[in-house]
């Protein structure tokens, strides 16, 4: 029984079933330059986004039209349980806090699931936190780099 209470415990998110996304592959996964290149495609949210009429320029400010934009493609039927949107525009959110924050790189947890982890060593793990924004339940996706870079709005 003990056992089995130390497990429980010992999963989590870093541990158990990887959430949306998880990047396997070889040791050069690891890379924070090769992760950077892999989770900036984002290539649905790109042709999605010139579709309603704007480019993602990876800037911190195409965060608030990504935002403003969401809840639309949320309610598209085409996105099949909205998995794809909460991969893609959480691939975009990490890309531009690793692009325009200081020390900020990409990282994977031993499950495969990748975070965005700060100088500070805290890892955020942006997929969970646009998954929460689709919910209503987060900050909006600016709010959201600002916290990633020390600033409070």
């Amino acid at each position: 029984m003990v056992r089995l209470r130390f497990r429980r415990r010992w999963m989590g998110p870093k541990h158990g079933v990887a959430r949306g996304t998880a990047v396997y592959g070889s040791a050069s996964a690891d890379d924070p330059d090769v992760l950077a290149t892999l989770m900036s495609r984002c290539e649905l949210l790109r042709v999605w986004s010139l579709e309603h009429g704007f480019q993602l320029d990876d800037d911190p400010e195409s965060l608030a039209l990504v935002d403003g934009h969401l809840d639309a493609w949320n309610a598209d039927a085409s996105h099949h349980g909205n998995v794809d949107l909460v991969n893609e525009v959480g691939a975009y959110l990490g890309s531009v806090i690793v692009a325009h924050v200081a020390g900020s790189t990409w990282a994977v947890w031993p499950n495969g699931h990748p975070v965005v982890r700060l100088l500070t060593g805290r890892d955020l793990d942006v997929i969970e936190l646009v998954g929460q924004r689709t919910r209503h339940l987060g900050s909006n996706l600016a709010s959201v780099f600002a916290s990633a870079r020390g600033v409070e709005e």
